[in-house]
């Protein structure tokens, strides 16, 4: 049982460091990935997955209309801010968005 418990507790090391790097990542493309996200879609993913609360969901959707990318810089904001199941949903709602280019920013080297 303490070998396995170790294990788990490796895999959760390098989860957490792993999503570190991609957090890390987004800060380094912030203004590429501000500038071509639909946050506005991407807010309404995050809010069906109960990911965001109502407020922030409100606020991305207002600016989304005239501001797209000061939504989408308040969204990275909330992102960088968030938990590594945050990061994830995050990803995931790209892909599920239709905005797989910019997920491959985030995640690819180069």
């Amino acid at each position: 049982m303490f070998k396995a418990c170790k294990r788990l507790k490796n895999c959760e090391k390098v989860i957490y460091i792993i999503m570190r790097l991609l957090q890390e990542r987004i800060r380094e493309l912030y203004g590429k990935v501000s500038e071509k996200l639909d946050a506005g879609k991407t807010a309404t993913y995050l809010y069906q997955q109960g990911a965001l609360i109502k407020k922030e969901f409100e606020e991305i959707q207002h600016l989304s209309t005239n501001l797209p990318t000061k939504a989408a810089e308040q969204l990275l904001n909330i992102v960088l801010s968030q938990t590594e199941d945050f990061l994830d949903c995050f990803l995931d709602s790209l892909i599920k968005t239709d905005q797989p280019h910019v997920r491959q920013w985030i995640v690819l080297q180069g």
